[in-house]
Formats: C-alpha cells, structure tokens, sequence
C-alpha cells in the first residue's frame, strides 16, 4: 500500500510539474530559448521523481512540450518575420 501511495504522489508532482512548464510555454512571454530551457527543466525534475520511466515521460510529456513550444512560439516567430 506504501508503494502505491508513494506512487501516487510521485505522478501529482510530476503532473504538476509539466502543467505549471505548459502553462508558462502558452502565455507566450517566453523566449523559444527559454521556452525550451523549461522543458528541459520540467524533463530533470521528471528524472529524479521517476527515472526508470524516462522513455514514458519523453513520449508523452516530452511530445507534449514539444507540441506546445511549435504552436505559441516557433508559430508566432515565423509570423513575426514575415510581417517585419
């Protein structure tokens, strides 16, 4: 039952941990650098939490984040240039 428990917590944190990187990633107020420095951050707190499950991590918050960063920054980049 402790496993379990201890389990549990570990996927709130880390749930907490993508959504708080997600939600900085769509405000848009982010550099793309930063923006990808965040993920980055999000992936090694996920690392310590949970690190023989890294391969789920990447494949479902990693698409995630990345997903993100492409629609509210490198999208908005691209039309920046071709507006200026």
């Amino acid at each position: 039952m402790k496993e379990y428990l201890d389990s549990e917590g570990k996927l709130k944190r880390l749930k907490k941990i993508v959504d708080e990187a997600c939600e900085k990633i769509k405000k848009g107020d982010l550099t793309l650098g930063e923006a990808k420095k965040e993920a980055a951050l999000a992936r090694l707190k996920a690392e310590s939490l949970i690190p023989d499950q890294m391969e789920k991590f990447d494949l479902i918050y990693g698409s995630r984040l990345k997903r993100l960063i492409q629609q509210f920054l490198e999208k908005k980049l691209e039309g920046n240039r071709k507006s200026g």
